[in-house]
């Protein structure tokens, strides 16, 4: 680890300061932390349906890629320093690398990108437990992706932990980054997205029209305040959430999140989970695409039970309107993961999250068990469907859904990680019925 620091700083002093500036080595890096991420991915899938337009259904935006395999490496570095009396500066630097090819043609297409991430300055009033946070960042709000591939703005973040047990954050940004990361669930977000046949309230679509329409819900700058709570209630913790956000001239978002948890005896745990995440549009967003896009209400809740290494999950799902597009996140599948099960069916359209036609009801349950604490076995049932105006069309992702996921975990340490999932997804509407097989092997290390 020394080495790796003093081959960076290194680096970085060569480019940035003069010999008359230098400072003694070991001065320059004493206050510097360095935290980060390197991992590998490899995924392969097939689909199998009666027509192109169908298979397209299971592949919608953010999926895994569809008859064919794919690896990706990527690399993260976080240097973090003090840089005098409070005050913080934070880099990330991005490096990531996908190497792709298909089941029916043996050459890959190998892409690299290298950029800096994330580049803010951290002021702390301790006196008033105050935050100060400006420049580029994740914006890391309830409909965010969060974690390490996340939605990152330029702006500013203030959070406040003067009342003990509760957070208080605003935020404003602007210049979000456009696309996230190519193969979805890393910050996938629904910017300059498009979607084909979307569309069509006299009911005259045929296969073989093509309607495209712009869906950019915020293009203009995001606003937004969030109260976060931790507290001891009725004999155990709950948690709470509310957020308030406002897309310039496009949205106005809100959501409450509310999660309880208690323990019986030594091994008995049982948590229960809630969320409301609704929206309205408004201004020139609604002006241009009056109609085709509507305000969205998402309702999520599941009870999880644990008792000796085993674990069990029931949930329930209903967001989305079939005859308007709505979005429920900003990017990928926000900061609601643990209302979610399964790992494909979100990506099918009709169901995506982040900005689809079509009204869903899902219902799942989780189950599996672990051993010794480090490695898990387990699998997701996600069963439910998806209406659509004109639903019958077979490449609106309308019809019922079923997703099996079984997977594997194992904790090797607190640093390595590995990951694998297959998943099964059937769609079968009136006039067709596709299936998709994925799979998706993960190491992981942290530092």
């Amino acid at each position: 680890m020394k080495l790796v620091k003093l081959s960076l700083v290194a680096a970085l002093a060569a480019g940035t300061f003069s010999v008359a500036n230098a400072v003694p080595l070991e001065e320059a890096i004493k206050d510097i932390d360095l935290s980060g991420v390197l991992r590998y991915r490899y995924r392969i899938s097939n689909v199998s349906s009666g027509a192109g337009h169908f298979s397209d259904a299971l592949n919608g935006r953010g999926s895994t890629v569809g008859d064919g395999q794919s690896h990706h490496w990527a690399a993260i570095l976080g240097i973090s320093t003090a840089i005098g009396d409070n005050w913080k500066a934070f880099l990330e630097l991005d490096a990531r690398i996908t190497d792709q090819s298909t089941g029916d043609d043996s050459s890959s297409n190998t892409m690299q990108t290298f950029y800096v991430n994330q580049f803010y300055l951290t002021y702390t009033a301790e006196d008033i437990a105050t935050q100060v946070i400006l420049g580029k960042q994740a914006v890391n709000a309830i409909w965010t992706e969060n974690g390490h591939w996340q939605l990152v703005g330029t702006g500013a973040k203030v959070l406040n932990q003067s009342i003990e047990g509760l957070t208080l954050a605003a935020y404003a940004f602007d210049g979000f980054n456009p696309t996230g990361v190519t193969g979805g669930r890393e910050g996938d977000t629904a910017l300059n997205s498009r979607f084909t046949g979307a569309y069509d309230p006299a009911n005259t679509l045929t296969p073989s029209s093509n309607i495209h329409l712009e869906y950019n819900p915020y293009s203009g700058n995001l606003y937004g305040v969030a109260a976060i709570g931790s507290y001891e209630a009725l004999g155990g913790e709950l948690n709470s959430q509310l957020w308030l956000a406002y897309i310039d001239e496009a949205a106005y978002l809100y959501a409450l999140d509310l999660a309880y948890g208690t323990t019986f005896g030594e091994d008995t745990k049982w948590d229960l989970r809630f969320a409301y995440l609704g929206n309205s549009v408004t201004g020139d967003f609604d002006d241009l695409h009056q109609g085709a896009v509507d305000g969205g209400n998402f309702f999520g809740v599941n009870g999880t039970l644990k008792v000796s290494g085993f674990d069990g999950t029931l949930g329930f799902l209903y967001y989305g309107d079939k005859d308007a597009i709505t979005f429920t996140t900003l990017s990928d599948n926000g900061n609601i993961g643990g209302l979610l099960a399964g790992e494909e069916i979100y990506y099918t359209n009709g169901s995506q999250l982040s900005g689809d036609l079509g009204q869903n009801t899902f219902g799942y349950v989780k189950f599996g068990y672990t051993f010794d604490k480090v490695l898990r076995f387990g699998s997701d049932i996600v069963y439910g469907g998806t209406k659509v105006n004109n639903g019958t069309l077979y490449y609106s992702g309308a019809g019922d859904k079923l997703e099996y996921t079984g997977r594997i975990d194992y904790k090797y340490s607190p640093k390595l990680s590995f990951q694998g999932w297959y998943s099964y997804v059937n769609i079968d509407n009136s006039l067709l019925e596709g299936e998709k097989h994925s799979v998706r092997l993960q190491a992981l290390y942290k530092f």
